[in-house]
């Protein structure tokens, strides 16, 4: 039994990207038109998702009290969001 099944779920990111190429993340916006602030974002790196496998730069960050992965995958975003139980 698995007790936090994920699946992968692109995302719409509003971002702001500098000069230099780096990228900020400011919003995420799921498919039902959700937004979430993004309220810190404690590190950047190129990261394995534990989940799918695949490798893509990792955003380690914080919405309220929570801290997650946002993924970007040539210019594709993602967060794994968690499954819904079944009964």
């Amino acid at each position: 039994m698995n007790p936090c099944s994920r699946r992968k779920q692109y995302v719409e990111v509003l971002a702001t990207h500098f000069i230099d190429g780096s990228i900020q993340p400011r919003t995420i916006v799921t498919a039902d038109g959700a937004s979430y602030e993004i309220d810190q974002v404690r590190s950047v790196g190129r990261g394995k998702s534990p989940r799918t496998g695949e490798i893509a730069t990792r955003y380690r960050i914080r919405i309220g009290s929570h801290e997650t992965y946002l993924y970007e995958d040539n210019g594709r975003w993602y967060v794994e969001y968690k499954e819904a139980r079944q009964k």
